[in-house]
Parts: structure tokens; sequence; C-alpha cells
């Protein structure tokens, strides 16, 4: 811990200064190297993260054990490298809905030197920038937070200073743990995601979007596939490799109509085998302002899943996706529920 509280003291000046961005600073943007390798890819191989690895096959080799900071099911990576001050080995999500022919794309850790979070984020933050160059530190709420990107592949830090939180939460898990309440929290994302194969290249090639009254996707979104997927979304999100660069933000059948194409945050390409049936879901004005949203549901691997949910498109009208999921629903020979109204509380 000496040698550890003497690196913390090194590593201050080293470091951008904080300061508050309403929404948070913007990640570091990270080149690739002269090598053309990921940088940040390169530090999780360092660590002997499992990125190459199914999800089942880190399952068959580890097991699904008791968090041993949280408790809940999840894979602990006790033979990868740990950070400097680490609570806990690294750890990977050990949720039912994730499909499990993928590799793993998120790992989390958790750091901690003293009773400081802004103290534990800062000497996370320099240790990775001896790898990646410094990050902008700041402010998102009541956080302190900094991320490196290369990619699709990103590092965030996340810390709650304890005056920042409201004094009426109450976490079991801070009671068992104390440190946890100024710990430093890492999230890595590898950015894993499938290629799209030449069928799946044809169908999205040729795909031209249906016109219907409702949005796919939020103005505020990132263009289709420029942040990593989800891990409930492997199934059906594809590198868009440029492909929809005129099309954002828009829906439509494929030319042979095999398949359902979504471009929203993600490309989502949806064989139209694997859409078992469409949902609208109506929600009318309380504390929200109430709108609609139409969902498809698919075919999934996911053991605790009995399909893997899509969002398609939603309307600010209580009653405007009804007929767009209906008439998608004709084209796709699907069935289609629409939902009782719900008050958008």
């Amino acid at each position: 811990m000496r040698v550890l509280n003497r690196f913390f003291r090194r590593a201050q000046a080293a470091l951008v200064p904080l300061t508050p961005w309403p929404d948070g600073p913007a990640p570091a943007d990270i080149p690739s190297g002269s090598d053309g390798a990921n940088p940040i890819l390169r530090l999780v191989d360092a660590w002997r993260l499992p990125r190459h690895e199914t999800r089942t096959e880190v399952v068959a080799r580890c097991g699904v054990v008791p968090d041993p900071i949280y408790g809940w099911p999840a894979l602990v990576l006790a033979d990868a490298e740990p950070l400097p001050g680490a609570l806990a080995p690294w750890t990977a999500s050990a949720f039912e809905r994730i499909p499990p022919q993928f590799p793993i794309a998120r790992f989390t850790a958790l750091a901690w030197i003293r009773d400081d979070a802004h103290a534990n984020l800062r000497f996370v933050a320099d240790h990775l920038a001896a790898s990646l160059g410094p990050a902008p530190v700041g402010q998102r709420w009541n956080t302190v937070v900094a991320a490196w990107r290369s990619g699709l592949a990103e590092i965030s830090l996340t810390a709650w200073p304890p005056e920042w939180q409201s004094r009426d939460l109450q976490n079991p898990s801070e009671d068992r743990e104390p440190r946890l309440r100024t710990a430093c929290h890492v999230t890595l994302t590898t950015g894993f995601r499938l290629s799209l194969s030449a069928r799946e290249r044809n169908w999205v090639t040729g795909f031209r979007p249906l016109a219907f009254s409702g949005d796919v996707g939020t103005a505020r979104m990132a263009k289709a596939g420029r942040l990593a997927p989800g891990d409930t979304d492997l199934e059906y999100v594809r590198d868009p490799d440029g492909l929809v660069e005129d099309r954002q933000r828009t829906l439509g059948l494929s030319a042979d109509g095999a398949a359902l194409i979504v471009v929203s945050d993600q490309l989502f390409v949806l064989p139209r085998t694997d859409i078992l049936r469409l949902k609208v879901v109506r929600m009318t004005p309380a504390k929200g302002g109430g709108g609609s949203s139409l969902h498809a549901h698919c075919r999934t691997l996911a053991p605790g899943a009995d399909s893997q949910t899509i969002s398609l498109a939603q309307h600010s009208d209580p009653d405007g996706m009804t007929a767009p999921g209906q008439d998608l629903g004709r084209r796709l020979d699907c069935s289609v529920e629409v939902s009782p109204y719900y008050p958008d509380c």
C-alpha cells in the first residue's frame, strides 16, 4: 500500500485538472498503433482478459459464482491481471439474457487506494495514462468520470463522491463493503460485433427505407455503429461497414423481402424467419408526455429470454405506431400485438 500511495502522489501532476461538463468530458480518442493494433485491446490481452473465448467457454472454465463484492451471479476472472488497488478480480456479467455464443464484450473492476473518490479515480486514470496517454477527468452529474476510446473499444472510470450523493439513498453492498462508497468503477468494452455475411451485405445494400409517420431512434443518438453495441443485442447487430451512411434513422425490408433492416444507433439485421412477432406499446400522457413504440421480438439463444426485443420506431402520439406496426406485420407476415394504454409514469 505504501508503494501505491507513493505512486499516487507522483501521479497528481500528470493529470488533467477536474473540470465540470454538463454531460461529462468526452473520452480521450486514442489512435491505433503504428502496427495498426488497437491500444485498448492490446491492454486487454496483456491483462489476460478472455476476449477471444465465447461466453459459453468462459462459463465452462470458470463457472458462475457470486460476485465477491456484490454477491450477484458473475463470471469471476481470477486468472486476469488485476488493476493496482483492485478490490476483487475482474468480473463479467452472468446475466441470462446475454446470448452465450459470442465473446464477452464487457469487463468490470473496482479499485480503491484511500477513502477519497476523486483520489481513487485519478490514481486509476494515471495508471492507464502510462499506456494510453492522459484523459480528461471531470464531473458528470453526481459522478466524477474519465474515459479512453479507440475505435469501438473503451475504458471508462466512474466514482461517486459521497458528498455529491443524496443521503436518503442506501446501498446494502456499501454496508457490507464500505470501500465501495469511494471506489473507482472500471468498465472495459471491447467493441465486439459481427461483420456482415455475404447474404446480409446484399440485404443491407439493397434495402430501401419504408415511409411512415414516426421516428427510428432519436435525434441525439450516434450514427449507426459508431459506439459499441449492448451485450444483449449481439445476435442481430452488424458492422455497417459504411453501407448505410445515406440511410440513417430508417428501417425497411431487403430487396428480396427476407430481412428487416433497422438503422438506429446500431445496424440491426433481422432475418424474417427470426422475427416471432411485433408489438406496439401505447403510453398516455402522465408524468411523461406519452407516445407509442414499435418493437420486434426475435429468436434468441440467451438462456434467460424467450425472445430478443429490438426497438424499431416510436411516435409522440399514443396511437401513432399502431398503423405502421400493423402494416409492417403484413409485410413480414407476422403477428402484431397492440398493448392496452399505459400511463407514462
